[in-house]
């Protein structure tokens, strides 16, 4: 299988983009190459060498998708006001390399990977478990196959095991891929039928448009997030996702038809930080747990 190679901005960082995504399980790392073992192209290879990717397997703009690099952090920030810009900055000086790995093909093991990461670790726990169902099932036709009872005891994969033949109702009504890519119009069905299945909340809905959509307006708030933001005191008086409302109302479509349009968190993100709201939430991840939880603070957000 020949190589070919795609231009990237010079510090895109693939290591690091695909370690902050919901697509690293369908990933193994041979011979310096990352290669996708699970779905669509399998076998496809990707890496990065002196601002350009070498990838064999798959199309120029599939391995811009899939490696993170078609998203540039530092081409959105200028679009955006003072105090949102500095802090996109700051972030920037520690993860300067820092695309969104998004995977649009394969939504049923993207959303797995989401909704098993709740409340648990993501690279000991979530990675293992996702990365041994991928390796079980090879495809999305055989994903719903996998008993996950075999793959582990906690709430997460028995809770999964339960609407696994919900999700697969509900994908199967869309044909997914490039079509459905950045539609916001499509997503907000599907956000929709989602909120309606038990155990989904908008955390998992939200970061499924960010992961597999690239909806990169879209910012799934969980605990990193919110500690920045009170870090940052960038906003005081908010409140979060409501699934009672975002199963009714689209704030990303029709701003102001949502109640709390004005209040909630990802509303708020939304307008201040527009298209890099989700860059914004994926670096702050990166920032709580290869950071903060480790007593580190190297832009100093502890003395602001």
């Amino acid at each position: 299988m020949g190589f070919s190679s795609v231009d990237v901005w010079d510090e895109f960082n693939i290591d690091i983009s695909l370690k902050a995504s919901f697509t690293l399980p369908i990933f193994s790392f041979h011979n310096g190459y990352y290669v996708k073992f699970y779905g669509y192209k399998s076998g496809l290879a990707l890496k990065v060498d002196s601002g350009r990717i070498i990838f064999s397997g798959c199309t120029p703009h599939e391995s811009l998708l899939l490696s993170g690099a078609w998203f540039n952090p530092n081409v959105y920030v200028k679009s955006l006001g003072r105090v949102e810009s500095q802090i996109i900055y700051d972030f920037l000086n520690v993860f300067p390399g820092l695309g969104i790995a998004v995977d649009p093909w394969d939504p049923l093991i993207v959303f797995y990977s989401i909704f098993l990461s709740r409340n648990t670790d993501y690279h000991n726990n979530t990675v293992r478990w996702v990365r041994n169902i991928a390796l079980k099932a090879l495809c999305e036709t055989n994903l719903p196959l996998i008993d996950l009872k075999f793959i582990g005891s906690s709430y997460q994969l028995h809770q999964l095991n339960e609407i696994k033949g919900m999700l697969v109702k509900t994908f199967g009504e869309l044909d997914f891929g490039l079509k459905v890519f950045q539609s916001s119009n499509v997503f907000s069905q599907l956000k929709f039928k989602l909120l309606r299945i038990p155990n989904i909340g908008c955390k998992s809905v939200y970061a499924f448009g960010l992961f597999c959509f690239g909806l990169t307006f879209l910012s799934p708030v969980d605990r990193h997030l919110i500690s920045i933001i009170r870090l940052l005191g960038l906003i005081n008086d908010y409140v979060l996702p409501d699934k009672r409302l975002c199963v009714k109302y689209d704030c990303y479509i029709n701003p102001l038809s949502c109640i709390n349009a004005n209040k909630c968190l990802m509303a708020i993100l939304m307008r201040r930080f527009k298209v890099m709201a989700g860059w914004l939430q994926t670096a702050s991840y990166l920032y709580g747990s290869l950071y903060l939880s480790r007593g580190v603070d190297p832009i100093k957000l502890l003395k602001r």
